[in-house]
């Protein structure tokens, strides 16, 4: 994924500052992505120089002046253009679990089915809490916020099924 696309759509919405757009950023994909002001400086930088964006400076509420970016009609141009470029691959499994997934048959049994267990709680109580994020700011979302949402729900509740499936074929093998 490419924070300057991410970062032209939210600049796409309204101008805003770094501030501004980072709780935007985390709050819209916080669950999916998040980013520090180490990589999203430089990334406003470098949209400026690229001139994707524009930088405005404005006084603050205390001392300090922000910076307010915007898209520019080229930024808007680039992020129209990624939009609707086809991906190359739709589906990828790139998370710390599946690493350490890869790596279990390394660890006795009983430990795994403990640390499989332990991720079938996490991933319910995640579901649940983006159930009741869905459900507490339905009205106020975006439409497609809200199916990432219930795409991250289904996500969880398959990732859930698997997980109760593994844990069941293990739990059926002789000990080893």
């Amino acid at each position: 994924m490419s924070l300057k696309y991410a970062l032209l759509g939210l600049l796409a919405e309204s101008p805003q500052y770094g501030y501004e757009i980072k709780q935007k950023f985390e709050g819209a994909l916080g669950n999916v992505w998040s980013v520090s002001y180490g990589q999203l400086y430089p990334t406003l930088r470098r949209l400026s120089e690229l001139e994707w964006v524009t930088k405005k400076t404005a006084p603050g509420k205390k001392a300090a002046e922000k910076n307010i970016y915007s898209i520019t009609p080229k930024g808007k141009k680039k992020l129209d253009e990624w939009l609707l470029k086809p991906l190359r691959s739709s589906y990828k499994v790139k998370d710390e679990f599946t690493l350490k997934f890869l790596f279990f048959n390394k660890l006795p049994k009983n430990l795994v089915l403990e640390y499989l267990r332990g991720q079938q709680r996490k991933t319910v109580l995640q579901k649940e809490s983006f159930q009741q994020t869905l459900q507490s700011i339905r009205d106020g979302l975006d439409f497609y916020l809200q199916e990432i949402i219930r795409k991250g729900i289904i996500h969880l509740e398959a990732e859930n099924q698997w997980l109760e499936e593994v844990a069941s074929a293990l739990e059926s093998q002789k000990s080893s």
